[in-house]
């Protein structure tokens, strides 16, 4: 966000993408039982940015390719490991924001298992 530009006109320059229900396996837990293997966290992830473009050429070229963001952040995932939530979302919402069309990142994280049948979840955002 630039210097002297209000939150409100941030929001409404900027458009969202949302990706929701988004199941990834992941190393994380700080518990004994939990450091063997992976857990199910489910995600939403929205990320807001100029997408104007995209949507006046109709170019893939000119978009934030959400199937290369998915693919690159499972990748991304893959040999890491995590103890808390806050830690994988912190880390999680910055790698987001490496992408060039991306401005702001917001991120839910729910782990299933933690305190079944409740559901634990985490929620960030972040911004450049």
């Amino acid at each position: 966000m630039a210097a002297g530009t209000s939150r409100e006109t941030f929001l409404e320059v900027f458009d969202r993408i949302r990706l929701s229900r988004w199941s990834v396996q992941a190393a994380i837990g700080a518990y004994d039982e939990e450091k063997l293997g992976t857990q199910e966290l489910i995600l939403d992830l929205a990320v807001w940015g100029d997408f104007r473009p995209a949507a006046a050429s109709d170019r893939l070229e000119d978009a934030l390719d959400y199937a290369a963001l998915r693919s690159e952040l499972e990748s991304w995932m893959s040999g890491r490991r995590w103890a808390l939530l806050e830690a994988f979302a912190e880390q999680f919402c910055r790698r987001v924001l490496e992408f060039p069309l991306v401005g702001k990142v917001e991120l839910t994280v729910e782990k299933p298992l933690a305190q079944a049948p409740a559901m634990v979840s985490y929620t960030i955002s972040r911004e450049k």
